[in-house]
């Protein structure tokens, strides 16, 4: 099969032939008709974490094409989406319907292929949606019965799924509230979008891509500002808040996580989604017990991916939820490393690999 790989920090994602090893009895084997390009990608090909030679991609959607002898939830021909955190439905966080904490989750999973000189590859988040096909656990994919196009599916895995999962699960944002969205890629899009669901008043939303700011607007940001040479804490002033009820910080970094929880209102929940460089710490202020905010951290939007993706999909059919506007570009493999270089800066919310 054809594979888009990570070799090292900061080089060139390759496209070369690689062989699958043979599955186990617990695997799946799926044919992958879209992949999307998250910025988690983009952080480990850049080296913000340390990775062995890999298959990189967590976002994805297709076919099964090969089910185990152990495998009973799974046909051949089901349409699958891939989950971006597995669920093994055994351990204690399972058990709690916590499956975003599942225990046998890992940032990458054990060798699925080896290139043609014999190095092993390891997959991104036990999936490896950059490749034409992926070898999972059966715990890393969820059949959906769904018309929705394959480009969409993909997305539900990760971007839509944190998002929403921030609003409803983490969060709980209550009808009537104030949203502040820090950083409105893909999803930040779903939670501009969710927070609408749910029924805030004042969505706003701030990115320094104009681009990223309009589709914002059009997804349901009654605000969007450009933060340039202007703190968040600005922001919300301009807006006319004494600070928002919820911040979602979707980038993740150090100074934004400070600004987010400045830009909160007195007893706010801050929501920080985004990942920072392996190694970073953050501060916060003394007055954190008077203030009585909530700093709260997100992992796959709190998920529980068996109740929650059904929900995401009918909402999607219904025309509730708009995934179709977060996906904004379309290409082949071979033109990844490209999409990838060109990620942070560009107008558009979520690039999709479309395999024939």
């Amino acid at each position: 099969m054809r594979a888009a790989l990570f070799t090292e920090p900061g080089g060139s994602m390759v496209v070369e032939e690689v062989t699958p090893r043979p599955p186990g009895p617990r695997d799946v084997v799926v044919r992958l008709r879209a992949a999307g390009l998250c910025h988690t990608d983009v952080f480990v090909a850049s080296g913000g974490t340390p990775c062995p030679p890999a298959i990189l991609g967590h976002e994805g959607a297709g076919v099964v094409e090969w089910v185990g002898a152990e495998v009973d939830d799974f046909r051949v021909g089901d349409r699958v989406v891939g989950l971006t955190i597995p669920r093994c439905g055994a351990c204690e966080y399972c058990r709690r319907g916590e499956t975003y904490m599942c225990a046998t989750a890992a940032l990458y999973g054990g060798p699925r292929a080896d290139r043609a000189d014999g190095t092993p590859l390891v997959t991104k988040n036990m999936l490896g949606t950059f490749a034409e096909t992926m070898t999972v656990d059966a715990g890393s994919i969820l059949r959906v019965d769904s018309e929705l196009p394959d480009d969409q599916l993909a997305l539900v895995g990760c971007a839509v799924t944190t998002g929403y999962g921030a609003v409803f699960n983490t969060a709980a944002v209550r009808p009537g509230s104030t949203v502040l969205v820090v950083g409105c890629g893909g999803v930040g899009q779903a939670v501009i979008q969710a927070s609408r669901l749910a029924g805030a008043a004042r969505i706003v939303a701030v990115d320094p891509v104009a681009g990223k700011r309009e589709l914002s607007a059009r997804a349901g940001a009654t605000d969007t500002y450009d933060p340039a040479g202007a703190s968040l804490r600005d922001i919300v002033d301009a807006a006319g808040l004494a600070g928002a009820d919820y911040v979602f910080d979707t980038v993740g970094k150090p100074a934004t996580l400070y600004g987010s929880y400045l830009a909160a209102r007195r007893g706010g929940t801050v929501v920080v989604i985004g990942v920072a460089e392996a190694g970073s710490e953050v501060r916060l202020p003394a007055t954190l017990v008077a203030d009585a905010k909530r700093v709260l951290g997100c992992v796959f939007g709190g998920a529980d991916v068996d109740r929650d993706l059904p929900r995401i999909v009918d909402l999607a059919e219904r025309g509730r939820l708009d995934i179709a506007s977060m996906v904004t570009n379309t290409i082949t493999l071979d033109e990844i490393d490209t999409a990838i270089r060109e990620l942070d800066g560009g107008d558009g919310i979520r690039t999709v690999i479309e395999y024939a």
